[in-house]
């Protein structure tokens, strides 16, 4: 790309209306080598980051608008299947619905919370998750919820949403059923879940594990106090530090020491089917319960949460 030539200083980084650059002056002929990420908009450098993309989004929606759907849960920092990434940036507005090249419009702004994150306006949590009940499956949407219900620190908030929603509510109070506080990624929930469908009684998330004499050991992920076992997840990143495996190794024996019976697993335990099943056999056995056969049915069919299937990501409302 050229470099434009006759710009004033304040037009010379960054990204800017055309109509303010015309209005000072600068010649259109000045312009037509700098990127055009919307209409009414150059950039010296093409936006890249949805924060960049929302920033020049805002140069030329006068009316005002926050970054909703998967925008939204992007920018908070929540858990999202990679169908949610993409480059168009979902907007939502009070007044008309926005439609450009790029942009997924909503309407209906005026009925959602709205927060400041990186210095962005995006709809608040549980109305976050609340908009992406049509576009995200049963297990998505319990995954995204358990990151909700962790981040308020309580079910309240969620469930006061699900009694307003209007739209999918018997999807909404369906994952409802299954969010819980206390799990602290993706695969833990999704790991939990599979438990509970399997027949095994709740375990707490994320808790300590302690000595006979009170001292700390360890936090589990999934903690069957009374019976003494622990459920472990090993992410990618147990795999990748040999220091952060010792650690683990040391972890594991003094947690048996003390009588805990500690079971760890993979995603692939998780996703392949005969390794599925041997999971909820082997917890199930460690926690003293007897799964039925419509329970190991359950869990013989899929790893995931059965429901309708999610709309398109990138359609406007």
């Amino acid at each position: 790309m050229s470099r434009p030539i006759d710009l004033p200083v304040e037009y010379a980084t960054g990204a800017f209306a055309v109509e303010a650059a015309t209005r000072d002056g600068v010649k259109m002929s000045s312009l037509r080598t700098l990127a055009n990420p919307y209409r009414g908009v150059r950039c010296h450098a093409s936006p890249d980051t949805l924060v960049e993309r929302a920033s020049a989004l805002r140069l030329v929606r006068r009316d005002g608008f926050a970054l909703s759907h998967c925008s939204a849960a992007s920018l908070h920092g929540l858990p999202l299947p990679r169908e949610c990434e993409h480059p168009q940036i979902h907007v939502m507005s009070s007044g008309s619905r926005a439609r450009r090249p790029g942009v997924v419009g909503h309407r209906g702004l005026e009925t959602r919370e709205v927060l400041t994150v990186h210095e962005q306006a995006v709809t608040g949590l549980v109305d976050t998750w609340l908009d992406l009940a049509p576009l995200l499956t049963l297990d998505e949407l319990v995954v995204l919820g358990d990151a909700v219900a962790q981040r308020l620190d309580s079910l309240d908030a969620l469930e006061d949403g699900a009694a307003r929603a209007r739209t999918y509510g018997r999807r909404v109070r369906e994952a409802l059923s299954w969010i819980r506080v206390g799990s602290a990624s993706p695969m833990e929930t999704r790991s939990r879940v599979l438990c509970a469908r399997g027949g095994l009684p709740e375990p707490e998330l994320n808790a300590p594990i302690h000595d006979v004499d009170g001292g700390w050991l360890a936090y589990g992920d999934l903690v069957w106090r009374e019976a003494k076992v622990v459920g472990e997840y090993q992410g990618e990143h147990h795999f990748g530090d040999y220091g952060r495996g010792d650690k683990d190794i040391v972890r594991r024996r003094a947690v048996e020491a003390e009588g805990w019976v500690y079971v760890d697993f993979t995603k692939d335990d998780y996703y392949r089917r005969a390794r599925r099943i041997s999971l909820v056999d082997r917890l199930a056995a460690a926690v003293g319960v007897e799964p039925t056969q419509a329970q190991r049915a359950e869990v013989a069919r899929g790893p995931n949460l059965w429901g309708p299937a999610p709309g398109r990501c990138t359609k406007g409302a």
